[in-house]
């Protein structure tokens, strides 16, 4: 016998409750409010309802409310509707191959009810009232009658109040809230056919009725905000699947994938192959790091997709995965080809370059730099340590070769002056190369200075003490502009405008999903308002995403475009004063972005670098 200790207590298998089953089943299928609000929506659809009406609270964890005009349950069956895997949609595994609706494993409804307050009323047309039943934490309370008119009213109201660990987990509200807006949209797109609204936190981001049930018009209307622009239409039939899609120019596109929504026999998915196969499709028209904004339907065999791969159902396997990219690949690139208007000559504002450049671009440029910390470590390595060098092909007559010993320089010459210590007084500027770059001399050293770098380290700094102060300095519009915004930027709009305001933009909500910008931060004041306040929204999120405070990611995004840009010309008096007040700069070495500021380069490392040392 060994010697390890045996447990003499006896552990019985035993099944699990039907309670706790449904609990742990609904942290796979509820992992967050837009999760509720997905499914709910989803069994409206497969209910055949022609209009859906949504209303979310505290970002879904006090309330989410879908009201439907479908086929309604029967009284008998309304218990059984919140039983596990019990449902309408399949009855045998062959159906399984031959899927059409959204919802086919019973485990929603079950599992919503088990970590929240739920109360449903239904009512079918063939009966002559409605029922009402109440459930909280999977255990029903009540079921009565109730006077409804046809359809089905679902109210999901204090979610995982009995599991506070996944409460705790959830994000921010405004998080939430976008997390909501997204699903919501992807919803009303994927069904065009059905009047869809949708209110959340007392206030309605959409409203879409019979004018909107063409895809091009509902897409256009939840997608391009205040944009004039017309979609670009994508069509292809082929014997694999039919493709329709309606896609941005590349003169209207996003920094990521968030705009660019996907479905698969109208069910909205996350497709990798999908996103890549439409931006391979606009090649050298799209901006490196941009994405188009739009929608892709696809319409496939059933039998060639296996949608039970995930228990939210956002992910499917295709049989044909390789074939189905390329078609849309090739449809895209054809297409768009066929645009003329694509490929006329546009006139380069002085603005438009820099506005490519995004602070979320700029911080992936910033990674090919190494931080001045790490460079300063490098040159002192390079200059202190001793080093003994043959040179076989240098010669110093005719046919003679010297071996030359490379002496390290004293410690106090082998490093760059720290700028703290330059003489000021003896800066002389010599010019600029590229249009970007500022060259001073100073003593024996040769500084080189990134305009653009430097001046959004200076902004940057006082756009914080601003910010902290709370007492910026606006320029009012001659106008104010009218702002028509998608839900999900105007989500983003209302997480960040108290921010915003601090740093000089004055907005007023008009309705809907409009505002009027009234004023701008004295920076920004020679730039396009409506242009720039978007695309500072759009740097946010990219930059939120990047793990960024979002007090900073507005900053970042704000100096990045008020600052000087690369063509700029400067006099000298204006060269040696922005030097100057980089000089004065709390992190005077790097942008907000970690790129350096300016590079300090001394006689000696010339010299070492011409072979003079």
């Amino acid at each position: 016998m060994n010697n390890r200790s045996v447990n003499k207590n006896k552990r019985w298998i035993r099944p699990l409750t039907e309670r706790l089953i449904n609990k742990i089943a609904a942290g796979e299928v509820i992992e967050r409010p837009a999760a509720v609000l997905k499914e709910l929506v989803e069994n409206s659809l497969d209910a055949g309802a022609s209009r859906i009406d949504i209303i979310v609270e505290k970002s879904g964890t006090k309330l989410v409310s879908v009201l439907d005009d479908g086929c309604g349950i029967n009284p008998e069956q309304l218990e059984i509707a919140f039983s596990r895997h019990a449902t309408s949609k399949i009855s045998d595994f062959n159906d399984l191959d031959n899927l059409l609706s959204y919802g086919f494993r019973g485990e929603a409804l079950p599992s919503i009810g088990s970590v929240s307050r739920t109360r449903m009323v239904t009512k079918t047309a063939e009966t002559d009232s409605g029922m009402e039943i109440f459930i909280e934490g999977g255990v029903v309370q009540s079921v009565k009658p109730a006077a409804v008119p046809n359809g089905t009213k679902v109210e999901v109201s204090d979610l995982f109040f009995n599991t506070p660990a996944r409460r705790k987990f959830l994000k921010a509200e405004s998080t939430e809230a976008r997390y909501l807006t997204r699903n919501a949209i992807a919803l009303a797109l994927g069904a065009p056919d059905v009047r869809f609204s949708y209110k959340i936190n007392g206030r309605k981001l959409f409203a879409l009725d019979d004018q909107h049930r063409e895809l091009n018009k509902r897409a256009k209307a939840l997608l391009m905000g205040n944009s004039k622009e017309d979609l670009i239409e994508v069509i292809s039939d082929s014997p694999i699947m039919n493709l329709r899609a309606y896609l941005s120019s590349p003169e209207n596109v996003r920094q990521n994938q968030n705009s660019l929504y996907v479905f698969i026999n109208r069910r909205f998915i996350k497709s990798p192959s999908i996103n890549h196969a439409v931006r391979f499709g606009y090649g050298e028209l799209l901006p490196k790091g941009n994405y188009p904004i739009g929608v892709v339907f696809l319409e496939i065999n059933p039998g060639h997709v296996d949608v039970n791969v995930h228990p939210t159902k956002a992910e499917v396997r295709l049989s044909q995965e390789r074939q189905i990219h390329d078609i849309v690949y090739q449809a895209v690139k054809r297409t768009l080809r066929g645009e003329p208007s694509l490929f006329q000559t546009r006139v380069i504002s002085e603005d438009s370059e820099s506005e490519r450049l995004t602070a979320a671009e700029a911080i992936r440029r910033a990674r090919a730099y190494k931080p001045p910390d790490q460079a300063q470590t490098e040159i002192k390595e390079l200059y202190d340590n001793k080093k003994t060098e043959t040179d076989n092909s240098r010669k110093e007559g005719f046919g003679q070769s010297t071996n030359k010993t490379i002496s390290p320089k004293p410690a106090d010459d082998t490093l760059q002056p720290p700028a703290e210590k330059m003489d000021l007084n003896r800066l002389i500027y010599l010019g600029s190369f590229a249009e970007l770059y500022l060259l001073f001399k100073e003593g024996d050293n040769l500084i080189l200075v990134d305009q653009h770098a430097a001046h959004e380290r200076i902004l940057f700094e006082e756009i914080i003490k601003t910010m902290e102060r709370g007492a910026a300095v606006s320029q009012n519009l001659l106008f104010p502009v009218n702002i028509d915004m998608s839900p999900e930027r105007y989500e983003l709009y209302e997480e960040s405008k108290k921010i915003l305001s601090t740093i000089g933009f004055v907005v007023e909500p008009f309705g809907g999903n409009t505002i009027i910008l009234s004023a701008v931060p004295i920076s920004l004041s020679k730039k396009s308002p409506e242009k720039m306040f978007d695309s500072i929204l759009e740097d946010v999120e990219n930059l939120q995403k990047a793990g960024y405070e979002l007090h900073k990611a507005v900053a970042e995004s704000m100096a990045c475009r008020a600052a000087i840009m690369a063509g700029d010309r400067l006099t000298e008096e204006e060269a040696k004063r922005l030097f100057r007040q980089l000089l004065k700069s709390e992190n005077k070495h790097c942008c907000p972005h970690g790129r350096p500021t300016f590079l300090n380069i001394s006689r000696y490392e010339l010299d070492v670098k011409f072979g003079r040392k």
